[in-house]
């Protein structure tokens, strides 16, 4: 398609594969469901199980829930929310075993994180083999070494990505409010593209260090804000234990004023989602 209406091919992969998305986005709210008590493919049966397993990862929103602003609201001012030498076509061929073994291991820390509810840990596993890769790059003169470092770099960064959208996942409750701080995740992370296609220059060809430094960064940035996020989610854990949040039920005792006053359990989950006094964060 190179030169249809005075555009060259390659933008016109930007174009096809951009039109592809408009579509999707635009055909998207009478394909996806907002809740399993709407899905009309599901059996009774399955509605329940679905339901229930949602229950059970603290998602108390999964039989419905009605967009209220004040919850959008609260998105925004949730902290949780912001916590080559080698010519084109070899070179390119070098990255594919990289992307392989990445997408491994972004599997595997995957599986390990739902299952053991430990985000933070994976982070802080992952975060130092990222950096170790990145400190090779900037001190190795050898290609060699510089493409294993590069596989170091990869396998620690990609697993990040998709355990931090989870984490904040895991950690928002309400149905409205964990959409929007999941928009913002992905967006502030997609952000991060304009940064990596400018400090990459190609001036600095082979070695990159200005990128490498400031990617090296990034990554200790992401240590010391996984620790600090870690720190304070144990801290409320353990205040919840102590009962310093609990909320006033009526018929019940115990509680404090100013964590509210409730008539049910079901409306203070439903009311104060991840802020109710029986949820806990995902560490």
């Amino acid at each position: 398609m190179d030169g249809v209406g005075g555009k060259p091919a390659w933008a016109w992969i930007f174009i096809l594969e951009g039109l592809i998305t408009v579509v999707a986005g635009a055909v998207s709210p009478w394909i996806i469901v907002d809740f399993p008590e709407n899905a009309s493919f599901l059996t009774e049966a399955e509605r329940t199980v679905v339901i229930r397993r949602l229950q059970c990862d603290n998602q108390f929103s999964a039989v419905g829930e009605r967009i209220k602003c004040k919850h959008v609201k609260k998105s925004f001012t949730e902290w949780k929310t912001y916590a080559g030498r080698y010519k084109a076509t070899p070179a390119n061929l070098l990255t594919v075993p990289v992307y392989i073994v990445a997408c491994i291991f972004t599997c595997i820390v995957g599986v390990l994180g739902d299952r053991y509810r430990r985000r933070g840990l994976f982070n802080l596993i992952c975060l130092p083999v990222a950096a170790t890769g990145f400190i090779i790059l900037l001190a190795s003169r050898d290609a060699k070494l510089s493409y294993f470092a590069v596989f170091l770099a990869a396998c620690g960064v990609f697993p990040c990505i998709s355990n931090i959208v989870a984490w904040v996942a895991n950690n928002v409750e309400g149905s409205s409010k964990r959409s929007v701080s999941l928009a913002m995740t992905i967006t502030s992370g997609n952000l991060q593209g304009i940064v990596s296609s400018n400090i990459y220059r190609a001036k600095q060809t082979p070695w990159y260090p200005t990128g490498h430094g400031i990617a090296l960064m990034y990554v200790t940035l992401g240590i010391i804000g996984t620790l600090i996020l870690h720190y304070i989610l144990k801290r409320e854990n353990a205040r919840r234990d102590r009962g310093e949040r609990d909320e006033i039920i009526q018929g019940q005792e115990g509680g404090h004023i100013a964590n509210g006053c409730f008539e049910s359990v079901e409306e203070a989950k439903r009311g104060k989602g991840d802020e109710w006094s029986g949820f806990r964060y995902t560490l």
